[in-house]
């Protein structure tokens, strides 16, 4: 039965309006009057070696930041300067003694053991239900759970499961529940290891997030500088204690600005670390109204570390991977404090060799600097890394919670990266250097006949939902987009979420790889994105070429996962593929009289 108590209603602006959020009325608690510098150097402006840059980054911003504060780091003296090793090391103890009082209160974990583990495939919807021992056997990819293994998943509650082999969930729904689903507090794990959190998402509700916390945890907000917003970038709040702010800067360059819709979830454990990729927001109406799913890995400590100090560098952990390292390096792009970031030196991230994670950083990026970017080349260069078979072609199916404005141009560059061709090999300046050889060019003023499936929910399918208009609030297709004469409505399919009526805020990009010509495949193989990215321009990213040459221009910041597909048979991938997704398939062309949610005709500013 579903619940009685009528449906939120919760209106955004799109984030295609390259517009930032406006203050909104949340519980929120005013700000304290304390607060620490924000790191105030460009992540774009290194060249050459970006993990040597952020170093000298972070080492720069932690001597300005002494400087600020009356302290001076003291440097080292030659042997004839006068200072014996005994006072040399007593200055050493006491920058280790302030560095350790200006750190967040992340109390001491026990050192626990990694389990030893197998290179595992990751689990999905249909998977094993959770990793609920370390060293269960290895599983193909949405491989249906046996029923004796259901059983023993299900009889762990599912605050303590873990998923040291990743695995993507599905976001409890009160209209629609099943056992499966993760509610927010599940996901953050038991309250009584938990020692801190790091929170980020275009919106969220503090105090919501904080009452799914145990008090005594660290917790950071990460969240875009809403509308007027004087604030400092980093701060520290006075209504709970050890709970801090970051507002990442805009990089657009845009009067208008642009938007900060990573959304990331790290809880750090006494003796794990979990990661998690969501495609809600951090509030109570993405995790309870509207259908949403997430990417989760949990890692555990490392066997041995050495002792983390202020020189500590967070990406040397050896054992990371691209996914954890990225992750991490992300975080600090958005402004998180390196000490927080150190605590990832704890743990053992080795276990994700098998992920591709996907970011975009707002600002300009000419072509030797595309990766640094992200969006159109990171995704390319995940999809390269995965050493798909050569041959054939790529088909995508596209699904998000906003449609952005689509040239022929920019959707032929999105199946360029989604069938791992990096911009850097085609784009350049001049005529017919937009879009990759090995890839159909639309012919001027004709409708484009690439492999794209856009899927999105109908006007019919959002009325007919449990709170009809005002279920569609978080949910884009502006009128003057869809209504123009070269948008490609051929493209559309209807996003009917496998939970029934239940609108979708899902982002996912389902990638196959196909075989036209051959009698037999040669392989049977795909890839799915799920994170934050919409498949539009401001999330993706615009190559474009500007006075300087070609670059990339990321409006928005993004983060997602890239996940492999692989099957012995073209029935078993479409299996594994029709599984994995939280729409129905096989999709359904828009018909002559379906048009989709347009939610300005239906809903009101107040």
């Amino acid at each position: 039965m579903p619940p009685k108590r009528p449906v939120e209603t919760l209106v955004l602006s799109s984030d295609e309006e390259d517009t930032a959020p406006v203050a909104s009325t949340s519980r929120s608690r005013p700000l304290s009057r304390t607060s620490r510098s924000p790191s105030g150097a460009s992540a774009r402006s290194e060249e050459d070696d970006p993990e040597l840059a952020l170093v000298l980054r972070m080492s720069l911003e932690d001597a300005n930041k002494e400087k600020e504060n009356g302290h001076v780091r003291a440097q080292p003296v030659s042997a004839g300067g006068g200072e014996s090793r005994a006072e040399l090391e007593r200055a050493r103890l006491e920058r280790q003694r302030q560095w350790e009082a200006k750190r967040p209160k992340i109390a001491n974990a026990p050192t626990t053991a990694a389990p030893t583990t197998k290179r595992r495939r990751i689990a999905t919807l249909s998977d094993l239900p959770a990793d609920v021992n370390s060293s269960t056997s290895s599983s193909s990819l949405a491989q249906p759970p046996s029923s004796s293994r259901s059983s023993l998943s299900n009889s762990v509650p599912k605050v303590f499961q873990r998923f040291y082999k990743g695995a993507v969930r599905r976001v409890a729904n009160q209209w629609y529940p099943d056992s499966d689903s993760f509610a927010f507090k599940e996901v953050v794990g038991p309250p009584s290891t938990l020692r801190g959190a790091v929170v980020s998402a275009y919106c969220l509700d503090e105090e919501w997030i904080a009452e799914n916390l145990p008090d005594q945890a660290f917790l950071l907000y990460v969240r875009p500088r809403q509308r007027g917003e004087a604030t400092p970038d980093f701060a520290e709040y006075s209504w709970r204690p050890n709970t801090y702010r970051v507002i990442p800067k805009d990089m657009t360059q845009n009067p208008r600005g642009g938007i900060m819709h990573t959304k990331l979830l790290i809880f750090y454990h006494e003796d794990f670390c979990r990661i998690v990729i969501p495609t809600a927001n951090a509030v109570s109406y993405d995790w309870s109204q509207i259908d949403n799913a997430f990417y989760v890995h949990d890692f555990p400590r490392r066997r041995s570390a050495s002792p983390v100090n202020e020189e500590s560098n967070p990406f040397k952990n050896p054992t990371h991977t691209q996914f954890s390292k990225k992750s991490f390096q992300v975080c600090y792009y958005l402004g998180i404090p390196k000490h927080i970031l150190q605590e990832s030196l704890h743990y053992d991230f080795s276990s994700s060799t098998d992920v591709q994670l996907v970011h975009s950083n707002q600002g300009k990026f000419p072509a030797a600097d595309y990766d640094k970017g992200g969006g159109i080349a990171g995704l390319a260069k995940a999809v390269s890394a995965f050493g798909f078979a050569s041959g054939g072609h790529w088909e995508i199916e596209v699904t998000g919670s906003s449609i952005g404005q689509y040239s022929s141009t920019w959707l032929t560059q999105m199946l360029a990266a989604c069938s791992g061709i990096h911009p850097s090999t085609y784009f350049r300046s001049g005529k017919g250097n937009d879009v990759p050889s090995q890839l159909p060019k639309t012919p001027s003023g004709q409708p484009t006949r690439l492999p794209i499936k856009i899927i999105f929910p109908t006007q019919d399918e959002i009325l007919s939902s449990p709170g009809g208009a005002g279920h569609g609030g978080t949910i884009f297709c502006p009128s003057k987009t869809w209504n123009s004469l070269t948008f490609p409505k051929h493209l559309f399919h209807r996003g009917e979420s496998k939970r029934k009526n239940i609108p979708a805020h899902t982002k996912i990009i389902l990638g196959l790889h196909r075989f036209a010509k051959a009698p037999t495949p040669p392989v049977h193989e795909g890839f799915i994105y799920l994170g934050s990215h919409n498949f539009t321009p401001s999330a993706w990213g615009r190559l474009q070429n500007g006075k300087d040459g070609p670059q990339l221009f990321c409006n928005n910041y993004e983060l997602g996962v890239v996940l492999t597909l692989r099957a012995s048979s073209a029935e078993e991938l479409e299996a594994k593929a029709t599984e994995l997704v939280t729409y129905k398939r096989p999709l359904v062309k828009y018909g002559p009289n379906d048009v989709p949610w347009q939610q300005e005709l239906f809903l009101k500013d107040d």
